[in-house]
C-alpha cells in the first residue's frame, strides 16, 4: 500500500497531467515535472516544476506549458511540417514559431478555456524576455 503524499502540489500535478494527456488525445504520453527547461519529444513532455507553495505564477506558467504542447501534440502532423519545411535556419525558426501559433489557435477555438491560460503563457514568457535584456 503506497503512503499518502504530505505534498500539496500533487494533487495538482496528477490533475494536470491527466488533463495534458486527454488534451493531446495522447494517454500514453509521459507527464514530467522539473526545474530543467520545459520540452517536449516523442516519448512526452516536460513541465515546470510546480513547489509545495503552488504560486500563482508557477501554477499558470505549468498550466500554459502543458496546454502548448498538448495542442501541439494534438494537431501537429510531422509529414506535413517535414514536407513544406523552409531549408534556412531562420526561414525553419519562423516556420516553427508559425506552426506553434497555429497549433494554439487550432485548440483555442476548438477549447475556448484554453486560450485564457495560452495568452497568460505568452505574457508570462514576454515579461521575462523583457526582464533577461
Amino acid at each position: 500500500m503506497s503512503k499518502p503524499s504530505d505534498n500539496p502540489a500533487d494533487p495538482f500535478k496528477k490533475a494536470l497531467a491527466e488533463a495534458t494527456r486527454t488534451m493531446a488525445d495522447d494517454p500514453d504520453m509521459t507527464v514530467t515535472y522539473s526545474v530543467d527547461p520545459a520540452g517536449m519529444s516523442k516519448e512526452g513532455v516536460r513541465l515546470p516544476q510546480v513547489s509545495r507553495r503552488m504560486t500563482r505564477d508557477e501554477v499558470l506558467l505549468a498550466r500554459g506549458t502543458a496546454d502548448a504542447f498538448a495542442l501541439r501534440r494534438r494537431y501537429h502532423d510531422d509529414g506535413v511540417s517535414a514536407r513544406y519545411a523552409p531549408t534556412g535556419p531562420l526561414a525553419r525558426e519562423i516556420y516553427e514559431a508559425m506552426e506553434t501559433a497555429r497549433c494554439e489557435a487550432v485548440g483555442a477555438r476548438a477549447m475556448p478555456g484554453r486560450r485564457a491560460t495560452l495568452t497568460r503563457r505568452l505574457r508570462m514568457r514576454r515579461t521575462a524576455r523583457a526582464m533577461a535584456r
